[in-house]
């Protein structure tokens, strides 16, 4: 227990970091190592010392609403959580500037998207952030429309069949980074019949790291 409470606290270190110097990355634990702990850990960390308040959006499968729920009863129970799906949703969209933390799908997402895109979000955090991997979903174009000071994704697995899905996961992250998308597929698919040759992984890697933990 205390060694992994120790990796949460290097995580909640790094969410800082990433704030500090206006990037966002992606926390890319394993399952169970409590990367939803470590979040709320964040937001209750900015409920208590920001300068401004902004909601913030998390987006989730719908398998995991019951969980975050749960987990932020539990952990962060001063948070103003609010559940944004259903089909009663609409009422509740005068009162998403209030919320601390806002709940919501991917499917959501993609409904509402027209009013979401309006408002701005002190972080929009992706869980599960595979489920933007093709970027020309409307899943990945829908979370790229959002407006956010911070960014986070938190996946297991950020790269589950190819290079190319790093692509949409940075460009929710960090706009332009890797260039336009057409650019990059034609660089990892030229070094080699499979993607990138080694030396090409390494560089990639280099200049990645510092965003995905």
């Amino acid at each position: 227990e205390g060694g992994r409470r120790s990796y949460q606290r290097m995580g909640l270190s790094w969410f800082r970091f990433l704030r500090d110097v206006n990037f966002g990355g992606c926390l890319a634990d394993d399952m169970g190592l409590g990367k939803t702990i470590q979040v709320l850990a964040l937001l209750e960390d900015r409920r208590k010392y920001r300068s401004e308040h902004l909601p913030t959006l998390v987006v989730v499968p719908r398998s995991l609403m019951f969980n975050w729920r749960a987990e932020a009863r539990r952990f962060t129970p001063k948070l103003k959580v609010l559940d944004y799906t259903g089909p009663q949703r609409s009422e509740f969209l005068p009162l998403l500037p209030e919320q601390d933390v806002i709940l919501t799908t991917y499917g959501t997402l993609r409904r509402d998207i027209h009013d979401l895109k309006d408002l701005v979000f002190d972080y929009v955090i992706l869980d599960e952030a595979q489920a933007i991997k093709n970027a020309t979903s409307h899943s990945a174009k829908a979370a790229r429309l959002l407006r956010a000071q911070n960014r986070l994704a938190l996946s297991g697995t950020p790269v589950e069949n190819h290079l190319g899905e790093l692509w949409s996961l940075f460009e929710f992250l960090n706009p332009g980074m890797l260039g336009r998308a057409r650019a990059f597929k034609g660089l990892i698919s030229a070094r080699t019949e499979t993607g990138l040759d080694e030396a090409g992984r390494s560089l990639l890697a280099a200049t990645l790291s510092p965003f995905i933990l």
